[in-house]
């Protein structure tokens, strides 16, 4: 199986963004509509009921962040089925290579899509405060519409402060992989354990005879903080409350908690080691990247990468596998986590919503067809017989799969919380977590630090909700 690496940028928004990166999306929305207009974010237009065998042919123009050829071709025969079985409808697939500037620039022109295809992990907040996209909660009560046919993750994801806002699509779990070879040779065991994990990230250092580092162990991340936000998840750390309305940074302990965990990692090989160790890194989409070569034998990452040992591998790792990341707590079962996900979403200002909402509902159900966009992609489909033939196909050709599908369907799946400022807060979030690491902020002043920038981030989420 292969896939093109600018897919999976596509897909994931780039490993070192992917986490709240819609932010950026929802923000430039929300400027070019007037910021948070509360009459904006209250209007629900009805759904209306026409018969397919009445219906005036329609035309749907979706906008997908899925801007490859490879990948395109692959999605067309979605497109195809939902145009088979609505022969009234037609889905015109329109590739944007920036999303925000693509909507914030059609909004303001007031020359909407008719349908979105992309990811909003963290900016449902945004969305209701602009009105921009609207609810498909109506035409989910209309039709009987089986919302239970997605995973409990992918429902999550496009579900915000009561309402439905998009129709899952795929979900980006995210787990621990491990290089067997390089445990055996350590006479380790796959960490199912929090201590485990850290005492496997000590006993895998190399160094060379001038102390150089010759390789990791683990960290969770390379040094730029991608996965500081949704390892807080596992901690029971949100960034906002549940209807966005508090920034819960400097709540209880679990955020504290977390830095010092991950903390432990970066003082077993020195953060300044760490960083000169990955900045001689090859490229992270290659034979060179830094799992594939065994310079970091374990590490935190998204289902896509199941498929890059084969793209680029070239037989190396010779034998790794896949585990749910350890729980902090020590737990066995270790946490099951979504760092984010596609979807469908309907813009309020559509041409014709009753066609958008068909082309969405069809799409995002249809099952062989979705199963095979999603083995070319790496990505879980949301839709459940999706997900049963994926697993089927999938995991009979790369076992290691299995993880992220345990993943997808578990009920306890985590996703992000969902705030007006999320970007803001990821970004000044992360910035406090690289200066704690580099001794920059003591750790007896840890607390504090978080209850100033809990501040900071209420007055400014106050100053957005009005």
């Amino acid at each position: 199986m292969t896939t093109n690496p600018e897919s999976v940028r596509q897909r994931s928004g780039a490993r070192r963004r992917r986490l709240l990166a819609a932010g950026a999306a929802v923000a430039l929305l929300a400027a070019a509509c007037g910021g948070g207009d509360d009459e904006a974010s209250d209007t629900t237009i009805a759904a209306t009921t026409v018969p397919p065998e009445d219906r005036e042919p329609a035309t749907v123009t979706l906008w997908s962040s899925f801007t490859d050829p490879e990948t395109i071709e692959k999605f067309q025969p979605l497109i195809d089925r939902c145009q088979t079985d609505n022969e009234w409808l037609t889905i015109e697939y329109v590739a944007k290579d920036d999303m925000s500037t693509a909507l914030a620039a059609a909004s303001e022109a007031n020359e909407v899509p008719d349908l979105v295809q992309a990811d909003f992990t963290g900016g449902l907040a945004k969305i209701q405060a602009t009105g921009v996209i609207s609810p498909v909660d109506e035409f989910i009560e209309r039709d009987g519409f089986d919302w239970d046919q997605f995973v409990p993750g992918g429902q999550k994801l496009v579900t915000f402060n009561g309402k439905r806002w998009g129709i899952p699509f795929s979900v980006d779990t995210v787990a621990l992989f491990y290089n067997q070879d390089i445990l055996d040779e350590a006479g380790l065991e796959v960490p199912t354990t929090w201590d485990d994990l850290v005492a496997a990230a000590e006993a895998l250092i190399e160094r060379d005879d001038d102390g150089n580092l010759t390789r990791l162990g683990f960290v969770p991340d390379v040094g730029d903080g991608s996965y500081v936000t949704s390892s807080a998840l596992a901690y029971g750390g949100a960034a906002f409350s549940d209807d966005g309305t508090e920034v819960l940074v400097g709540d209880g302990d679990a955020w504290a908690t977390m830095l010092r965990d991950q903390q432990k990692f970066y003082d077993i090989v020195g953060n300044d080691d760490l960083t000169e160790f990955a900045a001689g890194f090859g490229s992270y989409d290659s034979s060179e990247n830094f799992f594939i070569t065994g310079e970091v034998p374990l590490y935190f990452e998204g289902s896509y990468f199941v498929t890059w040992p084969g793209r680029f591998g070239e037989g190396k790792p010779a034998n790794w596998g896949v585990v749910p990341l350890p729980a902090p707590d020590g737990s066995p079962e270790g946490v099951s986590m979504v760092a984010s996900g596609n979807s469908f979403f309907i813009p309020a200002e559509a041409t014709d919503r009753e066609a958008s909402w068909v082309a969405a509902s069809c799409m995002a159900t249809a099952a062989q067809e979705i199963a095979t966009l999603q083995e070319f992609n790496g990505n879980i489909p949301s839709n459940i017989a999706a997900l049963d033939i994926f697993e089927a196909d999938q995991v009979a050709k790369i076992p290691q799969f299995q993880a992220f599908v345990d993943i997808a369907r578990s009920p306890d799946a985590l996703v992000q919380s969902n705030g007006v400022i999320a970007e803001t807060a990821s970004d000044q979030i992360v910035q406090l977590a690289l200066e704690f690491r580099r001794g920059n902020i003591a750790d007896e002043d840890l607390e504090s630090e978080l209850a100033d920038l809990d501040g900071r981030l209420q007055d400014e989420l106050d100053l957005e909700l009005g």
